[in-house]
């Protein structure tokens, strides 16, 4: 699939459209095909490393923390969704 990921914290973060492999998704997980995702001003602020102490992220890191699409799995003990349900979700954690 594909992400928008950063390598670096910095000034000029190396930004970049990444393939990236489709996460296994836990019990109470669902796994959203993105139709479209946001940029918010604190996406950039945490590419420059000041809340690194704050928000631990493994770099190369996904951007993105506003999403809208469609349900394509549920987690086992999902019970509110199902494949083919459109979402939308705001999320504290970036990707």
């Amino acid at each position: 699939m594909k992400a928008l990921t950063f390598e670096n914290y910095g000034k000029s973060p190396e930004i970049a459209i990444t393939h990236v492999p489709i996460p296994a998704i836990k019990p109470d997980e669902l796994l959203v095909e993105v139709h479209a995702a946001g940029l918010n001003p604190i996406d950039n602020i945490i590419t420059t490393g000041v809340f690194k102490s704050v928000v631990k992220l493994q770099l190369p890191a996904t951007m993105g923390s506003d999403l809208a699409g469609v349900v394509i799995q549920v987690g086992s003990a999902v019970t509110r969704f199902k494949a083919g349900d459109a979402v939308f979700a705001s999320l504290f954690e970036l990707g």
